[in-house]
């Protein structure tokens, strides 16, 4: 039998302590990562491979991904199946990655997971990623699931998740994004993503570009796994009313949703739902609470979510330019007149000329600096934008006092790291 090294896991600031000493490739960046399938697989053979008694549903791309998995985790709870969710990365609480019917894992179940296989984990150094995915497979094990969505990492062939085998694989967009890792090109990019498609299982795409689609065909016609448009049920959009034809017949949904992206998101998922049907049935009333469900406050955290009651203040965590793009697209219909203002904080790998140049469209920019890393500099990008003014928690105080007189339309943006940040400082505020 093996022998692992020995680390006490008695409480739960235990668990926190040692989540903490580990690298995060959100903060130190490409040092604290490990692309390949090596780590994940002994770590999970080593706490019984908790990954073979779930059905999964796997979602990958660079935008969409984590919406498309809100709203299956969302529909599939509402039709009464005990439904699993993993996501990454978390907004305010580690807890936040695991989620089974909206419930995040408690304290008393997480530190159960190290008492039992802390050991392993100590001996075995996977990163930080690989400890989060081990630790989803075995809570739906442990919570006996019928289904779990989850959601990868970075890219997917690769990717610690990428060792399931799932009842049907999800590619929501591909652009370009984590090029240092992924590929320079869409086509490169596309060939990793792709990389989740299994041999004569499913999988829906969404709006992809020509390239990008092209290189998806070929992986999967090769894996012999059926591909699933969902542009073919060419959603529309009309004031958070979606509308998708299927079999050529209108079937409008109503939505809190502000974004009209959101319309792609939902034909994936209608997809999804669609392609199970015969081993998960949804209704279509259950399809409709789903949504409307998942779209109450008319946004996820951080997507597009408006974040002051009293003013016209909004988070989105777009951070390549696909996703700007259509945050910026939304501005400027809800800003119509006023002053435009955009505060953002970006990680130094999303310092492209592509996204930068899209700025130009707001009044004015303040760049809040990250002590994470991975966060580009102040320098780094005034000398990219010279208008761009330095904004920082000293600031904070004038700079909030002065924005809540003159009451423009604002926009904090270009990481989800930076969500966590601008949610406190608007509370400390309050």
């Amino acid at each position: 039998m093996q022998q692992y090294n020995k680390q006490k896991f008695t409480t739960i600031s235990d668990v926190h302590q040692y989540l903490d000493s580990v690298p995060m490739f959100q903060k130190q960046g490409l040092s604290a990562a490990r692309f390949g399938l090596e780590g994940i697989t002994a770590l999970c053979e080593a706490i019984g491979n908790p990954q073979l008694k779930t059905e999964f549903i796997h979602v990958a791309g660079t935008n969409g991904k984590g919406s498309v998995c809100n709203l299956l985790h969302a529909v599939y709870k509402q039709a009464g199946y005990k439904t699993g969710l993993y996501t990454s990365p978390h907004l305010h609480r580690f807890s936040e990655r695991f989620v089974v019917n909206g419930d995040e894992i408690r304290d008393d179940e997480l530190l159960g997971f190290f008492k039992l296989h802390g050991d392993a984990v100590v001996s075995l150094q996977p990163t930080f990623f690989e400890i989060s995915t081990a630790i989803a497979y075995w809570f739906f094990a442990e919570m006996n699931v019928d289904l779990a969505i989850v959601e990868t990492g970075l890219g997917g062939r690769l990717d610690a998740t990428n060792i399931i085998r799932p009842l049907l694989s999800v590619i929501s967009s591909i652009g370009l994004d984590h090029t240092d890792v992924l590929g320079e090109t869409i086509g490169e990019i596309a060939a990793e993503k792709a990389g989740i498609i299994k041999y004569e299982v499913p999988v829906v795409v969404g709006h992809l570009s020509d390239e990008a689609l092209n290189v998806v065909i070929n992986v999967a016609e090769t894996k012999k796994a059926p591909l699933i448009r969902s542009s073919d049920l060419r959603p529309d959009w009309d004031s958070g009313r979606i509308t998708l034809y299927e079999n050529g017949k209108p079937q409008t949904y109503v939505t809190g949703f502000h974004q009209p992206v959101q319309r792609l998101n939902v034909a994936m998922a209608r997809c999804v739902v669609k392609q199970l049907n015969r081993i998960f049935a949804v209704g279509e009333e259950s399809f409709c609470k789903g949504l409307m469900n998942i779209s109450a406050n008319g946004a996820y955290k951080a997507r597009f979510e408006k974040i002051s009651s009293e003013n016209e203040w909004y988070f989105d965590g777009a951070h390549n330019p696909e996703a700007f793009g259509h945050a910026l697209e939304l501005c400027n219909k809800l800003a119509g007149g006023r002053k435009k203002i955009l505060v953002f904080s970006l990680m130094r790998d999303k310092l492209r000329q592509d996204l930068l140049s899209m700025l130009s469209t707001f009044d004015e920019l303040y760049y809040f600096e990250s002590n994470l890393n991975r966060a580009a500099l102040y320098q780094e990008v005034s000398a990219l934008i010279p208008e761009t003014k330095r904004l920082n928690i000293e600031g904070w105080s004038a700079f909030h006092t002065r924005i809540s007189s003159e009451t423009p339309f604002i926009l904090f943006s270009g990481s989800l790291y930076f969500y966590s940040r601008v949610v406190n400082l608007l509370h400390n505020s309050a």
